[in-house]
């Protein structure tokens, strides 16, 4: 069954089930989850934990032989299964049916840091949802930010009003870690059933929205042209150097357009390779230059070029209303052909 983050503590209250999928990009809810996972299984008795690692080169017989070699120190053992690409491939997704259908008596719990919703109609992915529980860690919305942030305050202890929520929403969009470890700061300054007001708060907490050069190019990418502009405003309060900001851009752009030069004559993967992208990069490059036309790639690099001039000449208020237009365009290239 499904269980979202914010109810899986009611789940484990109830029961420790056979099998734990927890599995999305939301670093800090996965890992929650699976402590959370952890500490009950502890708690019912279960002191062993053996983990294993399913990289790309994996051979799904170890782990067959892991589940088999019974303990000599406990009758049951939590096997925690890191799956980083979320995808164990036909021959593992036969070996964890199989696994789930054994009645094997150890804990498994899967552990994903990255998801997509087509692996929920795999057969494996049904099967392991059907023995136990499926927790999907996805990443909180900016209109849901919110009311996470308000939960999360209350769970510690805390009290605040709407405004508070609001403006610790605004400050930590994007950094759901860093929203988190201001909570429990918070809560140390201010301890147990404090009321927490905005002055407080402005005053108690640092900038940690990821209202930097290298935020700003990730948005960009990912066509999130709202995030752009409030991430460009951060840079301004911030007095961001304008040369930085050009200088990240300038550089994801430049792989864009060779991305889309490669690929004319070989596979997107190989291509990746050629440039040395990483992997955790690679969808954002590859969104984007599906998105933009090479000719939309070479005038934003030339827009760069305009921009550079504009810095060192010192015309900030041209440079941020320019540096904002570009990036709302690149964002979405079909409202720059209607303004024109």
């Amino acid at each position: 069954m499904k269980v979202f983050p914010d109810r899986l503590k009611g789940r484990l209250e109830s029961r420790l089930d056979p099998v734990y999928l927890v599995a999305g990009p939301e670093l800090l809810l996965v890992e929650e989850a699976c402590d959370a996972i952890r500490r009950k299984a502890r708690d019912e008795g279960v002191a062993e934990r053996v983990v294993v690692d399913a990289d790309g080169r994996f051979d799904w017989n170890q782990f067959g032989a892991t589940s088999e070699n019974l303990s000599l120190f406990a009758s049951q053992r939590l096997i925690e299964l890191r799956l980083p690409t979320g995808k164990p491939g036909r021959e593992g997704g036969a070996v964890l049916r199989e696994w789930v259908k054994s009645d094997a008596g150890d804990i498994l719990l899967i552990k994903c840091q990255a998801w997509e919703m087509a692996s929920e109609k795999t057969a494996w992915f049904r099967d392991v949802e059907k023995a136990g529980v499926f927790v999907p860690c996805w990443s909180v919305k900016p209109d849901r930010l919110v009311q996470w942030i308000s939960q999360r305050l209350r769970a510690r202890g805390l009290n605040a009003g709407q405004d508070v929520c609001s403006f610790l929403a605004e400050r930590l969009e994007g950094n759901l870690l860093a929203a988190a470890q201001e909570i429990e700061r918070m809560a140390l300054l201010y301890g147990q059933g404090a009321q927490l007001n905005l002055d407080q708060v402005r005053s108690a907490v640092a900038d940690s929205a990821r209202f930097d050069s290298f935020r700003l190019v990730e948005l960009v990418l990912k066509a999130q042209p709202g995030a752009a502009v409030r991430c460009i405003r951060g840079l301004i309060e911030a007095d961001t150097p304008m040369p930085l900001i050009i200088g990240a851009l300038t550089r994801e752009l430049q792989i864009v357009e060779a991305f889309q030069t490669l690929t004319r004559s070989m596979p997107s993967g190989r291509a990746m390779a050629e440039l040395k992208v990483w992997k955790s990069r690679q969808a954002a490059i590859e969104s984007a230059a599906n998105r933009l036309q090479p000719g939309r790639v070479r005038r934003a690099l030339a827009e760069l070029s305009d921009l550079d001039r504009m810095a060192k000449s010192n015309h900030r208020q041209e440079f941020w209303l320019h540096l904002e237009r570009l990036c709302v365009n690149l964002c979405d290239p079909n409202r720059e052909r209607l303004s024109a």
